[in-house]
């Protein structure tokens, strides 16, 4: 595979990364309801803050202006002040429109706060995060998505495309998925079944199992964790637990216990525990 992940769709709510290990992976593409509230609720945000800034611009203004009165009686003219006042308050005001979703989006891997409770996130087109350019176009192109008002002209074209894509989307060729469940191997090891005497090596033997453990990246540890969780939700078919195991076994140089579902279980659950091992 040419490029190190490929997105491809898969239903009109579903699409599937194929990873460098030719393994598939589910990822869910959020809907208008879901991208809905996070809109509201960084907009109420965004609203919050806007106030205060009006409040501080008021004030600000008012002691201008007393000032500027006691100035005009000794002859000055301090009018200018007002203005530069008033030409602040234009650019932060801005600011905190464009700059709020581009600072969570960039700081927070394609999430804002609206987007954190709403458990939805901002992919690039080939399952990577946004970067910086990503994130700055699509924030541009929010401003067009806002007209006329309250973001009509976007959800006119989400709602048209089946992937609720707007047009910062299209620009900066990015969706936005369901966050996916973060699975950490303590979770799926108080989930998991024991396994039969002998299935697994003690602890103390597992990372000598598998030495060349440190080959394999946290991304590979997060997606063989994922699976396994995945796996016992009944929610991953043999087939694909068959193909990671295989591409690990030969990445690892490390036989397969067997040729079987089962096996292949094992030996990802050997190889979590290994590079856990081999982290800590």
């Amino acid at each position: 595979m040419e490029n190190p992940s490929e997105l491809q769709l898969l239903t009109d709510d579903e699409y599937t990364i194929a990873t460098p290990e030719n393994v598939t992976f589910d990822y869910q593409v959020a809907g208008i309801g879901s991208r809905f509230i996070g809109a509201l609720i960084d907009t109420l945000a965004i609203a919050i803050l806007l106030f205060l800034l009006n409040i501080l611009i008021v004030v600000a203004l008012s002691a201008v202006s007393e000032r500027g009165a006691a100035a005009s009686d000794l002859g000055d003219d301090p009018g200018w002040v007002a203005g530069l006042v008033i030409a602040i308050y234009a650019l932060i005001n801005f600011g905190l429109f464009w700059g709020y979703y581009f600072v969570f989006e960039l700081g927070w891997q394609g999430q804002t706060p609206g987007k954190r409770l709403a458990g939805t996130r901002v992919v690039r087109l080939d399952g990577g995060g946004p970067g910086f350019l990503d994130v700055a176009i699509r924030n541009l192109v929010r401003l067009v998505d806002f007209l006329p008002f309250a973001y009509a002209l976007g959800f006119v074209v989400m709602f048209f495309n089946r992937n609720a894509r707007r047009l910062g989307d299209f620009a900066a060729g990015t969706l936005v998925i369901r966050q996916p469940e973060v699975v950490h191997l303590e979770t799926v090891a108080q989930s998991a079944p024991r396994p039969t005497p002998g299935a697994l090596p003690a602890a103390p033997e597992t990372l000598l199992a598998i030495p060349s453990i440190r080959r394999l990246s946290g991304d590979d540890y997060q997606l063989v964790c994922t699976v396994l969780d995945r796996q016992l939700r009944g929610q991953v078919s043999p087939v694909l637990m068959l193909r990671l195991a295989r591409a690990l076994s030969a990445r690892l140089e490390t036989p397969l216990p067997g040729p079987t579902e089962h096996d292949a279980q094992r030996f990802l659950a050997t190889v979590a525990e290994a590079y856990r091992q081999a982290a800590g």
